[in-house]
């Protein structure tokens, strides 16, 4: 209204619109295999458990879902970078920022995930004062899960920022949608509830080596790189880390002490193996300096 220069003037771009409506269209299948992964497991407990059982799996989804909003946080600074390094055309700075944001995704939930991991049932019991029977298995394959998913978080980023989705929604949306057959047919032969998440985690990895495969093709990136770089320093993190908590959590009591105690060493084993094995010798000069 005040400036004679801006003007509205509807517009109807054919190839944008087709463009918008594929994009949203392939990638509703992405969307719609994450939903009946979580929803159709919990369905399927419901089916063959009960009511009872499913509460112990909504306890671990809350608590799940706490957890995981921390790397959301990170990841909502790094994702625009991603995108915007890709739409520039600086690949070899977008190819480094995917690798560093999936390892450091990781360390970031790790480090909260290993006090939740071996104190399970005594945060439980100051939570919920009556916990469901169950919850804390449920609670430790969920985080397991969480651990899982967050290697493939800047991975997703990558491969929406190409825009060309649709083998890439096809493929792990096809392998997404495999959760909820091959859960029912494991309840159905007699495995416990906790199947379902079970489940999930292997075809989580299973897709986390789909996008890699993939998107070696869209944008180049390096398989061999990732799993030196991210994937093998990932698993000697998690091997040395949880070897220290393990050895010191027979010795310590069930009481509010022990608990501050085991606390204590699983942050400080955890932060010294990601320090010293997750961090190349730059990232670690810069932590230090920090």
């Amino acid at each position: 209204k005040n400036f004679p220069e801006c003007r509205y003037r509807p517009v109807f771009d054919r190839g944008l619109i087709k463009e918008m409506f594929s994009f949203a269209g392939w990638n509703f299948i992405g969307v719609t295999s994450g939903v009946l992964r979580d929803q159709g497991g919990n369905i399927l407990v419901n089916l063959f458990f009960g009511t009872a059982m499913n509460a112990a799996r909504g306890v671990a989804v809350q608590l799940n879902s706490a957890v995981q909003g921390f790397v959301t946080n990170f990841m909502t600074a790094v994702n625009p970078q991603i995108t915007k390094s890709y739409a520039s055309g600086e690949r070899g700075y977008m190819l480094s920022l995917v690798r560093r944001s999936s390892k450091m995704s990781f360390f970031l939930l790790f480090i909260i995930a290993v006090p939740l991991l071996f104190n399970t049932e005594y945060l439980l019991q100051i939570w919920l004062k009556d916990v469901p029977e169950h919850s804390a298995a449920f609670v430790r394959l969920f985080i397991v899960f969480a651990l899982s998913e967050s290697l493939s978080n800047p991975l997703i980023t990558a491969q929406l920022a190409t825009g060309n989705i649709r083998n890439y929604q096809i493929i792990v949306g096809g392998l997404q949608l495999m959760n909820l057959p091959v859960s029912y047919i494991f309840l159905k032969a007699g495995a416990p509830a906790q199947a379902t998440v079970a489940v999930s985690i292997v075809i989580s990895q299973i897709c986390l080596v789909a996008r890699l495969l993939l998107l070696k093709k869209m944008i180049g990136l390096s398989t061999g790189e990732f799993l030196t770089k991210v994937y093998l320093r990932v698993l000697a993190v998690t091997m040395v880390a949880v070897a220290v908590p393990l050895l010191v959590s027979g010795w310590l009591s069930d009481t509010f002490a022990g608990f501050c105690v085991s606390v204590a060493v699983c942050v400080l084993s955890a932060a010294l193996s990601i320090l010293f094995i997750g961090c190349a010798a730059e990232e670690r000069r810069m932590i230090m300096s920090m």
